[in-house]
């Protein structure tokens, strides 16, 4: 074996345990979260307690119970699923426009939209809730989807944005010279050939709303309380029912590995679509 090679093999095995190592710091969490969720009530979240023959079901009874978890996940699959599909309208809309109708101010409008999101959610939660306030929509669906909509879609513009762009304009001239309008352009050309990047874009927007809990604690009430808010209960004055709220989290992500699982390949196409040009 040549010193070149060698060396390469040395590089690749290094990347290899380095990648190892990252998925165990990853993924230890979430398994420990999975055990836990089995633990007997009054183990304290510690593993050294788990037996083999000991383990039970009772802290998710509790949760489907107590919690009224499949209320929260329903508020949850409501809002955020709502507010994704209202956010790819517009955010298709604005990254189609911005990958296409280059002008002098095309990058300054990109930022500038971008820029909404660098504040962090805590300075602008009290405007958002006085406006909601006067607009009767606290402790609404409405009100909390709007939230999200407003707040998502700069990650749908620059994300789409940068897929749209790596579709040749040549592709659009040849289908103009053929009498599509600009709409027909957009859903028969670009959106089909961009579907992947759409859909990895659908999801991250998903996660992001699925996981978020200062809007949905401030915003919402008795009925549209959602899964992270509703987790949230088992932080009491007599300390934190570890057993529960590991059963309440599990059930949580239950959800996203499924959808992960059932968009795998899309996603993948997503994530490396237009890696390869030419």
């Amino acid at each position: 074996m040549t010193p070149a090679k060698l060396r390469i093999r040395m590089v690749h095995t290094v990347l290899f345990i380095l990648l190892i190592v990252f998925l165990l710091v990853s993924v230890t969490p979430v398994l420990w979260f999975a055990v836990v969720s089995f633990q007997p009530t009054g183990g304290s979240g510690s593993l050294k307690s788990i037996r083999a023959f000991n383990l039970t079901l009772q802290n998710y009874v509790t949760v489907f119970r107590q919690l009224a978890f499949s209320r929260f996940l329903l508020n949850s699959l409501i809002v955020c699923v709502s507010g994704v599909l209202i956010a790819l309208v517009p955010g298709t809309l604005a990254a189609y426009a911005l990958s296409r109708h280059k002008t002098a101010l095309t990058k300054q409008i990109g930022f500038s939209i971008l820029s909404t999101r660098m504040l962090p959610p805590i300075a602008v939660v009290i405007p958002l809730y006085l406006l909601l306030g006067r607009l009767a929509l606290l402790d609404t669906y409405l009100g909390l989807i709007l939230v999200y909509v407003t707040g998502n879609l700069p990650y749908i513009v620059w994300m789409l944005r940068s897929f749209m762009e790596d579709i040749p304009i040549e592709m659009d001239e040849s289908a103009m010279v053929d009498g599509c309008s600009k709409v027909g352009l957009l859903y028969r050309i670009v959106l089909p050939i961009t579907m992947p990047g759409v859909i990895s874009t659908a999801v991250f927007v998903f996660i992001l709303n699925w996981s978020e809990f200062l809007y949905a604690l401030i915003m919402t009430g008795i009925h549209t309380k959602t899964l992270p808010v509703g987790i949230a209960a088992f932080i009491t004055d007599r300390g934190i029912e570890w057993e529960n709220m590991a059963a309440a989290g599990t059930a949580m992500i239950l959800p996203l590995a499924v959808m992960f699982y059932v968009i795998q390949r899309y996603l993948i196409r997503g994530l490396t679509f237009g890696v390869v040009k030419g």
